[in-house]
């Protein structure tokens, strides 16, 4: 049910470099910070939502932020394409070509994300579909 005061109760935080944040203003129920995923995350929330992140890091990178992540004890949603079994859904395979050739990273099968969510200490719950062709990968802490 909605609230009548207008008030939320959600509070986000976007993440970013700190270059890339600079000219973000923080506003209501969203701050603003500055930092690296391979250092540290933000912590104190109860999800954290990392979008075409992983895509462009391959596993031990992406493991490494991960784990930074699950250091939080919040649920992880995580976003990506997945790459279909063999010929199925040739637009993923085409991007992975991509992210191979330019940042170095990969789009990954729903096996292959399961396993970095373990290597992290997660769990993965669901992979559910969006209208697109992305899909919500939720892990959850995996053990305490």
């Amino acid at each position: 049910m909605p609230t009548t005061s207008g008030a939320s109760s959600l509070h986000g935080v976007v993440f970013d470099q700190p270059h890339v944040v600079a000219r973000i203003d923080s506003g209501d129920g969203i701050d603003v910070v500055g930092g690296s995923f391979f250092d540290s995350v933000p912590d104190g929330g109860d999800a954290y939502v990392l979008k075409w992140i992983l895509h462009d890091w391959e596993d031990e990178q992406s493991v490494a932020i991960l784990r930074n992540v699950r250091r939080t004890g919040g649920t992880l949603l995580v976003i990506e394409r997945l790459v279909a079994p063999p010929n199925e859904g040739p637009e993923t395979k085409l991007t992975d070509l991509n992210m191979l050739v330019g940042p170095g990273g990969r789009e990954r099968t729903l096996d292959e994300y399961s396993a970095l969510f373990e290597a992290a200490g997660y769990r993965l719950v669901t992979a559910t579909a969006t209208a697109g062709d992305l899909f919500v990968l939720e892990g959850e802490p995996a053990g305490p």
